[in-house]
């Protein structure tokens, strides 16, 4: 967790636990040659909360006033920052726990403060016990394994030196050394969930095991090993059945997932999502039993992950598909480069003579259009209801039939582009151009369009 010359920020607020970790981080300051600093969030939940930040503040400013010999008095000057919050208010607007509310304001306040100062590690004070308490409620609420696993060591830049300890441990460490600490008397009160699992359930459950804390501290640390084992083998199984990855969706290959255990099948789904999402947040187990039913059915099944996510089945192929705001389109850019998508694609144009143009491409990776029927050219994607007249035709047809015909998978119909003339479709990408705009002996300038890259 630690490294040599780390500048690590301590969140400190004024309990026992976190006075005792910068307590013990000054003791180890000299050996990993860290530089220290302390942080402190007001919740502002209690009309005395502020002096557990002048606490904090006070002990900040004696540890850098000391000179001191033994190894808990030695220290340097120690940065302090603090901050309040009104986590009430913040609870409301995200509609959200009291806890968790202010869970994500503790972790966005010292995230930030690493960032504008640039601090390698972030320490907090989770001791054993809260471990224990988090797996507990995890087990409660219904998670799964990874609920199972606890709290982890390390996160990123989150590191908690203390997990393996018990809270008396540390407060043995405190009383013999005479450090001082708050009470906060909030922790007593059985209106919050992990108060009651602290100070009913865990009790009743040393009852009937006087080491049941280690136990389940024990079997957090198994499965956090299983885990691990099982995200390699998901990576692994990931990677051979991916086919495709942009910033819009991420396909895999059916026949692969078909093969594979339903259990890792999720997995790899689930893996495919945070990779889209760019999030370490998982599926819940509704989505994930969505996604097995997508699996399992016809080709065109879809189901929602969460909001602005889905998955479905088309042509031997899964996606995991991020939906796009809906296009207005772009102007075409005659003659120049346009990027008609964040996922790099674009369309080079040009404006040529009719006695220029050579073969035209039969692979549709480029256009030929009659410049004369071109009038304020755009670019968008496929809306259901659109239609074109194909080259040779002289009625018009769905293009969501046209894409039927040649194996377009519904998740990617939304990410060809479209060439329009006004409101006319002239060019399918990649697929076919319009008998209205095609090349007659009539035409003198031509319209040249290729999809191409950055």
């Amino acid at each position: 967790m630690l490294e040599k010359g780390d500048s690590v920020l301590v969140a400190l607020s004024g309990g026992a636990d976190s006075v005792a970790l910068l307590h013990l981080l000054l003791a180890l300051k000299k050996e990993y040659q860290l530089k220290l600093a302390a942080a402190h969030l007001d919740h502002a939940m209690r009309k005395d909360s502020a002096r557990d930040r002048k606490f904090c503040r006070t002990l900040c400013n004696q540890l850098r006033a000391r000179p001191g010999t033994g190894p808990e008095r030695h220290a340097l000057p120690l940065r302090f920052h603090s901050k309040r919050i009104e986590v009430s208010a913040l609870a409301r607007r995200r509609r959200l726990s009291i806890e968790e509310a202010g869970r994500q304001a503790r972790y966005e306040y010292f995230e930030s403060l690493a960032a504008k100062y640039g601090y390698d590690k972030i320490a907090t004070g989770h001791t054993l016990d809260d471990n224990v308490e988090t797996i507990i409620f995890n087990i409660v609420r219904g998670s799964g394994m990874s609920g199972l696993a606890g709290i982890p060591f390390k996160r990123d830049t989150i590191i908690r030196p203390l997990l393996e300890i018990e809270k008396r441990e540390l407060l043995d460490y405190l009383t013999e050394n005479k450090i001082s600490f708050r009470h906060d008397p909030s922790n007593d009160t059985l209106a919050y969930s992990r108060n009651r699992i602290r100070n009913v359930i865990m009790p009743e459950l040393e009852k009937l095991n006087p080491r049941a804390r280690r136990n389940i501290a024990r079997l957090s640390n198994n499965i956090s090993e299983e885990l691990e084992y099982i995200r390699a083998s998901t990576v692994s199984a990931y990677n051979l059945a991916l086919l495709k990855a942009d910033k819009t969706k991420i396909v895999l290959d059916l026949e692969l997932l078909e093969r594979y255990h339903k259990s890792l099948a999720k997995k790899v789904l689930e893996e495919a999502f945070k990779g889209l999402s760019e999030t370490s947040i998982g599926l819940s187990s509704n989505a994930l039993d969505g996604c097995l039913r997508v699996l399992n059915g016809s080709s065109g099944g879809k189901h929602s992950l969460s909001p602005g996510y889905f998955i479905e089945k088309s042509s031997g192929k899964v996606a995991i598909v991020r939906v796009g705001a809906a296009s207005r389109g772009v102007r075409l850019k005659i003659p120049g480069k346009t990027e008609v998508s964040a996922n790099g694609i674009y369309l080079k144009s040009s404006v040529r003579s009719r006695k220029a143009i050579g073969e035209f491409d039969k692979s549709n990776r480029s256009a030929c259009l009659d410049m004369s029927k071109i009038k304020n050219a755009r670019v968008r994607f496929w809306n259901s209801g659109d239609k074109i007249r194909p080259l040779g035709m002289t009625g018009h047809r769905l293009l969501s039939d046209i894409f039927i015909d040649k194996g377009v998978p519904e998740f990617e119909r939304r990410s060809i582009p479209l060439v329009l003339s006004g409101k006319t479709i002239a060019w399918i990408a990649g697929i076919m151009i319009s008998d209205d705009f095609k090349i007659t002996g009539r035409t003198e300038k031509v319209l040249t369009i290729e999809l191409c890259g950055p």
